[in-house]
């Protein structure tokens, strides 16, 4: 079997662990999370091993060249899998790397996008402040019920900068003649958002739901110590919608084991 490799391309706080819990855990593929993250290659390789492409000094002193042994290697270790994958997030340190994933043609790419720009905001500030990212099913109990300001104009940066990559990476793609899966957030919570994904690499249907379960199960402006600052600049922005619950995200998430 040759075994083929893909990445998903997503930006911070739009669900990515999950989706890669989640193909990682089907029996014909692996897939680690960020191996462009800044202190560790999150490769699911053994460290014994003393492996350079665990190593981030190798890594960061030439992206292409750690790239094309973590693929070569990857495709030996899971030479029994059909697919090898991993995802990469387009934020300040990762874009690079990113980009540059989006233009290489032996990588089939699932670029995974949250349109709720203020969900995604809220996530990251409650994860600066909090320093809690994520909640795994039997080991993190309920998220600290903690407030953020609202900062108008970080909030409009913020959405420019996601907004500017994300258009970047699908640019590169589509210049480089690729087929690639978009997929929204809230779509790769149901059963038919993941039925897209399957068909898309070719494997038979899952209903794994993995181990990430949602950081914050509040009304979206119950995040913020200013709400109605909030409100405001999402209604001038013409998206109210993003005040509303993400219905299909409250129906998805599963109940604790």
């Amino acid at each position: 079997m040759t075994t083929q490799h893909f990445a998903v391309i997503a930006a911070g706080r739009s669900g990515s662990s999950r989706l890669c819990d989640i193909l990682g855990r089907h029996p014909a593929i692996a897939c680690h999370q960020e191996i462009f993250f800044a202190r560790e290659v999150q490769a699911y390789f053994p460290k014994t091993l003393g492996l350079k492409i665990l190593d981030t000094a190798y890594r960061d002193a030439d992206h292409k060249a750690f790239l094309d042994e973590f693929l070569a290697f990857g495709a030996g270790w899971y030479k029994n899998r059909q697919w090898h994958g991993f995802k990469a997030i387009y934020g300040n340190v990762q874009f690079p790397p990113s980009l540059m994933i989006c233009r290489d043609a032996r990588i089939r790419k699932i670029l995974l996008h949250r349109d709720n720009m203020l969900a995604s905001y809220a996530s990251d500030q409650l994860g600066i402040a909090t320093g809690v990212w994520q909640r795994i099913a039997g080991k993190v109990g309920e998220p600290v019920p903690h407030t953020v300001e609202f900062e108008k104009e970080h909030f409009q940066a913020y959405c420019g900068k996601r907004l500017i990559r994300l258009a970047a990476c699908e640019r590169a793609m589509r210049e480089s003649g690729q087929d690639f899966l978009r997929i929204e957030y809230a779509e790769s919570l149901t059963a038919e958002g993941m039925r897209r994904v399957w068909r898309y690499l070719g494997v038979a249907e899952t209903a794994e739901t993995g181990v990430y379960r949602r950081n914050n199960r509040r009304p979206l402006l119950e995040c913020f110590s200013n709400p109605d600052a909030a409100a405001e600049a999402a209604e001038s922005l013409g998206r109210a919608d993003w005040l509303q619950p993400e219905l299909r995200d409250v129906a998805a998430d599963p109940a604790e084991p």
